[in-house]
């Protein structure tokens, strides 16, 4: 009985090694080091959200812009139904339809539960893998061929609450990002797909300004 124990243990130790290894974390650390290369960014995206109450997922087509280091525009829909604009420490969420608007920050974002938002809005991811690691806890990562997905957490207990982990593809010959999903501790998900990604081109500061004239403007109790 000794010598079969022993045998099996021989057998399943390597194995236990194995899956106890840390993942693989240099793909990551250049794609975050090249982001300070990245000063614009355009794209098109597909939004799918998976909900408990839905038997199947919705998707909704879009479009972002950014410019570093803080002005980024989400627009849902076409024509847009929902609106995320950042700018400076500002953020705007704008219902096109209700004519509607509310306006925060940061913080307030945090303090609504508002990591789904926040996740949205906060590009790039980090400013260096410093920062990255600082916030996140790292899954899983693998690579094939050009494209590589990795799967983080955040690290603050609060956020763990209702995010359950962050997914993410880009390509690492062109450093673009390709998806970027969040699943969340209620069992739904929201996946972008991005696509005619355009780097580096101008873009007129005032596509990040919207006229709300006639909105219903409010700020979010922080």
């Amino acid at each position: 009985m000794r010598l079969i124990l022993l045998s099996l243990l021989c057998v399943l130790l390597p194995f236990a090694g194995r899956a106890a290894e840390a993942p693989d974390l240099a793909p990551i650390k250049r794609w975050i080091a090249r982001q300070d290369e990245f000063h614009s960014v355009q794209a098109d995206f597909t939004q799918t959200r998976a909900l408990r109450a839905l038997r199947s997922p919705v998707a909704i087509h879009g479009r972002l812009s950014f410019v570093a280091p803080d002005s980024l525009i989400w627009e849902l829909g076409d024509p847009p139904k929902t609106v995320l604009i950042k700018k400076g420490g500002t953020y705007l969420l704008i219902q096109p339809a209700k004519k509607k608007a509310e306006r925060s920050t940061a913080g307030g974002l945090e303090k609504k539960g508002g990591a789904q938002a926040f996740a949205l809005m906060s590009f790039p991811l980090a400013k260096d893998f410093n920062d990255f690691n600082r916030q996140f806890e790292v899954l899983n990562v693998t690579t094939a061929e050009e494209r590589c997905h990795f799967e983080i957490a955040p690290r603050d207990l609060q956020e763990r609450k209702f995010l359950q982990a962050i997914r993410i593809d880009f390509d690492t010959a062109t450093g673009h990002l390709l998806a970027f999903e969040m699943v969340f501790r209620d069992g739904s998900s929201m996946r972008n797909e991005f696509s005619n990604v355009k780097m580096n081109q101008k873009i007129d500061r005032r596509a990040f300004d919207y006229d709300l004239t006639g909105y219903e403007v409010i700020d979010a109790r922080e």
